[in-house]
């Protein structure tokens, strides 16, 4: 039985977070025993831990403040587990952590396996220099990079010169039977019925797009589209502001974040990906397991990987919106290959071996 430690800032609603939780709850136990360490031991924060299966052994480095400040403290505390737990293989999944620590690998002994996942698409992501700089010198000391798909293998290559023989694609795991009991859990209508109701979930920041959604939105005269916003971020104050200037005031709904977004995207009649770029969306294939076809943009992050124009469709949202959302509204019998997801379960549990 080899021991897995995954590290993470926190365990919160994002969808890299979403990943390792999945990953946590899924890795086969006959071979693995899965950990979790986390900096932060903040239940507001870390809303998915009380979801994990009950044999996940979770660990809290205190940290307070800003993670950049306590450095020594989590590559001390990093050492410290991979030591007192017999660590076989560490799995680092947050873009700018796995940078900072690539350089101090050594600290955790050379018979620990080392894995980053990247989540986005670092030369678009990172703003950093000095970030930028540890991606192109130090981050191929991982044994293994995982990159979500082909445009963020290529990001790794072309733009910090990572070996291609470090890094292993594979798309992101969902837990399918998770979710369908989650979307049909509480079987409160989440819209009006009345409705044709497009759904965006994701953080309030510039790379989600939801400016552009706004904007596009606008131009659509059919009464009958309603959009709900879910999310929260920094860009919160400047989107109601444009919602408002756009006079969308009655057809445009914003909704906190939720840790069910699966009862939403189920009801919803479309799901609209505005990003300007990904890593690998993860809502994208949630809404399809939900049988919620989808609009997106078309963004560098492997979103062509995934709609295929029988389960939705992938455009230029400042050129097409209007004629786009009228086919995806029209399409029936969404789906996604569940055995697709069973590959990828398969896939992580090599990689961590």
């Amino acid at each position: 039985m080899k021991n897995i430690l995954f590290v993470m800032p926190i365990l919160g609603l994002t969808g890299a977070d979403r990943v390792i939780f999945t990953l946590l709850n899924n890795l086969d136990r006959t071979r693995f025993r899965p950990m979790l360490l986390l900096y932060k031991n903040d239940p507001s924060l870390n809303v998915l831990v009380k979801e994990l299966r009950s044999d996940v052994e979770v660990t809290y480095l205190n940290i307070s403040g800003r993670a950049r400040f306590s450095f020594p403290k989590i590559l001390g505390g990093i050492r410290r587990v991979c030591r007192e737990k017999n660590v076989s293989t560490l799995f680092i999944s947050s873009g700018t952590s796995n940078a900072v620590i690539s350089p101090f690998l050594f600290l955790f002994g050379k018979r620990v396996k080392t894995i980053a996942r990247e989540s986005n698409l670092p030369s678009l992501f990172e703003k950093s220099a000095i970030i930028k700089f540890l991606y192109q010198h130090s981050y191929k000391n991982y044994d293994k990079i995982v990159a979500q798909s082909d445009d963020m293998r290529e990001d790794l290559i072309k733009n910090f010169q990572i070996p291609a023989d470090k890094i292993v694609k594979i798309n992101n795991p969902l837990d399918y039977r998770y979710i369908n009991v989650l979307s049909q859990r509480d079987g409160q209508p989440c819209f009006n019925k009345n409705k044709i109701n497009l759904l965006s979930i994701g953080r309030l920041t510039y790379q989600k797009g939801f400016d552009l959604l706004l904007n596009e939105f606008a131009k659509v005269e059919d009464p009958r589209y309603h959009l709900t916003i879910i999310g929260e971020g920094e860009d919160k104050t400047a989107l109601l502001a444009l919602r408002q200037q756009l006079a969308l005031e009655e057809r445009v709904t914003f909704i906190d974040s939720t840790d069910n977004p699966y009862r939403f995207m189920r009801q919803a009649d479309v799901f609209i990906s505005s990003s300007r770029w990904e890593g690998y969306p993860n809502v994208v294939i949630e809404s399809l397991l939900c049988g919620t076809p989808v609009l997106a943009n078309n963004y560098p992050g492997g979103i062509n990987e995934i709609i295929d124009g029988e389960n939705g469709l992938v455009c230029d949202l400042a050129r097409n919106f209007s004629s786009a959302l009228l086919h995806v509204s029209g399409l029936q019998n969404v789906s996604f290959d569940v055995k697709k997801v069973d590959e990828i379960f398969n896939k992580y549990n090599e990689l961590v071996d």
